[in-house]
């Protein structure tokens, strides 16, 4: 079968090269790929970026899948045959503390999808059947791609509202497909957004955001003075140093974005003002579900982030997602 493979720990060793179909292990599921898109951790384990060192070559990439199922292996039931699933991307032990009390993607042993081991950008991959979301969706395997970063968002989001009341405006920096999304759910649930990008992000994503009735702005353009909460999704250490500039007293910051140079924090600023600067990282198994509701009820709007790629073209589309050529990048096998 054609996988995407990181080959290497060179930067830039990526390649579609032939590679086995995987064999179902004990508890796992062989699943036919139908759709993967590409993440920004790909685009760091492509590049080496600092912080992805750990990656061990050769793997296949890929996290952000939808498949069906064409085989089992031993302990699992053959009813899963034929189902279509969402790949869990990161999961934990499930027996610590953190995994017992729902954080499972914050596990101290946890594994992520396509990086720890091979993962879905080929023609078929295997999973534990524990990291399997089943869904019954008739939408385009294109659209279903989204439900894994789409659940990040979600996670964020939820972090954010618990701290930020619907009176405040929030910011998003980074219109990528995380800040996008972390937008338009966070304009759904009463919130006035703004989403900041680029200049660059000009030429594509702050049109396709304000065509999905979103607010932009320009970073470093004046922001308004009731700016409760931010959510920063670009990996941009100057973002990060404005959300602490911007963001009114006890008013909260969260950080999904993760920096490819550790950013220079004022934490006198956060001590001062008493801000909230909180972390969200990933998403658990009900966030999927969450997202495979989001998608249906707009599949329109969704649908319009996409742009599909065929999986023998995979490594021109890492260079375009690298370059925010389109908001998602989706594999089509």
């Amino acid at each position: 079968m054609a996988a995407l493979s990181k080959t290497s720990s060179t930067p830039g060793d990526v390649q579609v090269r032939p590679r086995p179909v995987p064999h179902p292990g004990n508890g796992e599921l062989l699943v036919q790929t139908l759709a993967c898109g590409l993440c920004g951790s790909d685009v760091h384990a492509w590049r080496q970026d600092t912080g992805y060192e750990w990656v061990k070559a050769p793997v296949t990439l890929g996290h952000e899948a939808v498949g069906r199922v064409v085989a089992c292996g031993p302990s699992v039931s053959e009813e899963w045959i034929g189902r279509l699933v969402v790949p869990i991307a990161i999961d934990g032990c499930g027996d610590c503390t953190l995994c017992t009390g729902g954080d499972r993607q914050l596990c101290r042993s946890r594994s992520v999808l396509g990086l720890s081991f091979d993962g879905c950008a080929s023609e078929y991959f295997s999973i534990p059947v524990h990291r399997a979301i089943p869904t019954d969706s008739t939408l385009p395997a294109a659209t279903l791609a989204l439900t894994e970063p789409l659940s990040v968002a979600f996670h964020a989001v939820k972090r954010l509202e618990a701290a930020v009341d619907t009176c405040f405006t929030i910011v998003v920096s980074g219109p990528g497909p995380i800040g996008l999304m972390g937008a338009l759910l966070l304009s759904d649930h009463g919130y006035r957004v703004l989403l900041m990008g680029a200049p660059r992000d000009e030429d594509q994503r702050l049109p396709l955001a304000r065509s999905l009735g979103l607010d932009t702005v320009l970073a470093g353009e004046t922001l308004p003075a009731d700016v409760g909460g931010w959510l920063e999704a670009s990996g941009a250490p100057p973002a990060l140093e404005t959300a602490i500039s911007t963001v009114r007293p006890s008013g909260a910051i969260v950080v999904a974005g993760l920096f490819p140079a550790v950013p220079a924090v004022d934490v006198n600023i956060l001590a001062r003002n008493e801000i909230r600067l909180l972390g969200s990282y990933g998403s658990v198994a009900h966030d999927y579900r969450a997202a495979l509701s989001v998608l249906e009820s707009a599949p329109e709007r969704w649908k319009s982030l996409v742009t599909t790629v065929p999986l023998s073209d995979g490594t021109r589309a890492l260079r375009t997602a690298a370059e925010a050529g389109a908001v998602k990048v989706v594999l089509i096998p």
